[in-house]
């Protein structure tokens, strides 16, 4: 089984570095290293074509977002699994790649494999599932700690390239269970993840994140649920700025109005899931399955 690996990246030289550098300590090591520097100003072109020239390197200029690299990183990668990772986030154990060509293998129904996160400097457990110490199926996954079979991607199930960043990997997991395949949550798998505190402006991020969570609700949900998971996501992320202080609250229309003005986006792509798929989907976050042959039952309807 043929592994790829994919890291999108802007300004952060430093922390990239450190991430190449284990990538290449691994045994085996992956089949390719492919590397989006999404509108980099920095030394982080010239670093990886000096110190890491086996990688294979594509810009974005200007910068076009997370999402829209990522997308051409798995367009352009060769292997069977691309394992998505961020510039501050790698694999903690040698062998990673071969344990995790050996989770694919038993579990052929995933489309995605998500792992265990050691995240920040205190190395804090952290992941996708509710239970971290079990294999499970779950509603998303981080593309800093996954893997997805390359075969699945680019045809009905892609990232929606609008969304520019954040939350396009629920809306993709989605999708898959909407084609019959699962994400896989393997806390045997661990990635150390340094959250590094550059470029993480929690304001603009909720804004980015609430506004996608809304278009995924638009472009998935199925009639009649749609108005009322529309309603249910704006109240449950004013209350969460509410949350945060006045400051945040004041500000919550700002991404209201980034929402609708994506509306063409939104009818142009818009592709419901079935009922049954989004119900399940949805419950996942409160009683993860474990097993085929649930997986089976809840995407039956899909097949």
């Amino acid at each position: 089984m043929k592994i790829s690996v994919m890291i999108t990246t802007f300004n952060r030289c430093v922390e990239l570095r450190r991430t190449l550098t284990k990538l290449f300590e691994l045994d085996p090591r992956a089949g390719e290293i492919l590397i989006c520097a999404d509108g980099c100003t920095d030394e982080t072109v010239e670093m990886v074509r000096n110190e890491f020239p086996e990688c294979t390197l594509i810009e974005n200029e200007p910068a076009h977002g997370s999402v829209f690299s990522r997308d051409r990183l798995l367009r352009l990668a060769q292997s069977d699994i691309v394992v998505s990772l961020d510039d501050d986030s790698y694999p903690v154990d040698r062998d990673f790649l071969s344990r995790l060509a050996e989770a694919f293998e038993s579990h052929v129904e995933a489309a995605v494999i998500t792992f265990m996160e050691l995240r920040g400097e205190n190395a804090t457990p952290a992941g996708a599932a509710v239970d971290l110490s079990r294999g499970q199926y779950v509603a998303a996954y981080p593309n800093c700690a996954a893997a997805m079979r390359r075969s699945l991607y680019g045809g009905y199930a892609k990232f929606p390239l609008f969304f520019e960043h954040m939350y396009e990997e629920p809306d993709y997991a989605l999708q898959c269970y909407a084609l019959g395949f699962g994400v896989w949550f393997e806390p045997t798998l661990r990635v150390r993840h340094y959250l590094t505190a550059s470029r993480r402006q929690p304001l603009s991020r909720h804004h980015l994140h609430a506004r996608n969570e809304l278009w995924s609700v638009w472009l998935r949900c199925p009639w009649p649920w749609l108005p009322f998971m529309a309603a249910y996501r704006i109240c449950r992320q004013l209350i969460f700025a509410v949350s945060q202080g006045f400051y945040w609250a004041i500000r919550e229309p700002i991404w209201w109005g980034m929402a609708m003005a994506g509306w063409r986006n939104l009818v142009k792509n818009r592709r419901p899931v079935p009922s049954r798929v989004y119900r399940a989907w949805l419950r996942l976050n409160r009683e993860p399955i474990c097993n085929k042959a649930e997986l089976r039952r809840i995407v039956s309807e899909s097949k």
